[in-house]
């Protein structure tokens, strides 16, 4: 985790155009759901058809269970934003509208089972890489994307005059138990130091 960083919002929309082959739908709306809701990959991989469908309709709202939250102390709720429930129907869709028990995330073949992690982790950097991102990137790349993206939105509604602490509701979106875990998140907010080296820099232009 330590190493990755977030994606901007080009290459944000860059590598959701970028996946390819027969499971490219699958492997879209897992970057998707992962750079909107802020799940861990592990944790995307344990949802079944059911916990995103209800009555053939796409929830608002989902749930990873507490036994495949990392910790597992409590599970986790999540409002879905529009385009990800989109991502999810088209998954849905390209499953024939599966039985409720099957994994959203189905590897290839008859049994009901998930794809790996590390297959996971394949087709997500591979869609990153055929974008030209490829510096300091991983799985949690799309969970800090999410976090940065929720960041700079709750300094947006602190700026308009909300009544919020943005670190905190930040580390409360995240699912963070303990808010020290939230500043892994924040440290790669480094342009205003970098902005500032930049412009020293300038003095030998």
């Amino acid at each position: 985790m330590s190493g990755c960083r977030p994606l901007t919002q080009e290459e944000t929309l860059q590598c959701s155009s970028a996946f390819q082959g027969r499971y490219h739908i699958r492997d879209k709306c897992l970057f998707v759901l992962g750079v909107l809701a802020g799940f861990r990959i592990k944790e995307m991989l344990s949802l079944r058809v059911k916990d995103v469908v209800v009555n053939k309709r796409i929830r608002n709202t989902i749930q990873v269970k507490r036994r495949f939250m990392k910790g597992k102390h409590e599970s986790r709720s999540v409002y879905l934003a529009p385009a990800a429930r989109s991502a999810i129907l088209e998954q849905v869709k390209a499953m024939v509208w599966a039985s409720p028990e099957t994994y959203l995330f189905k590897a290839q073949g008859d049994t009901n089972k998930p794809i790996s992690y590390e297959r996971a982790r394949m087709v997500l950097i591979e869609a990153m890489q055929r974008v030209g991102v490829v510096e300091n990137v991983g799985t949690h790349t799309l969970r800090k994307t999410f976090a940065n993206m929720m960041y700079d939105e709750f300094i947006a509604m602190r700026q308009r005059g909300e009544h919020i602490d943005p670190f905190m509701e930040l580390s409360q979106a995240l699912g963070h138990k303990d808010p020290k875990s939230t500043t892994h998140y924040i440290t790669f907010r480094d342009h205003y130091r970098k902005n500032a080296i930049a412009e020293l820099g300038g003095m030998f232009d």
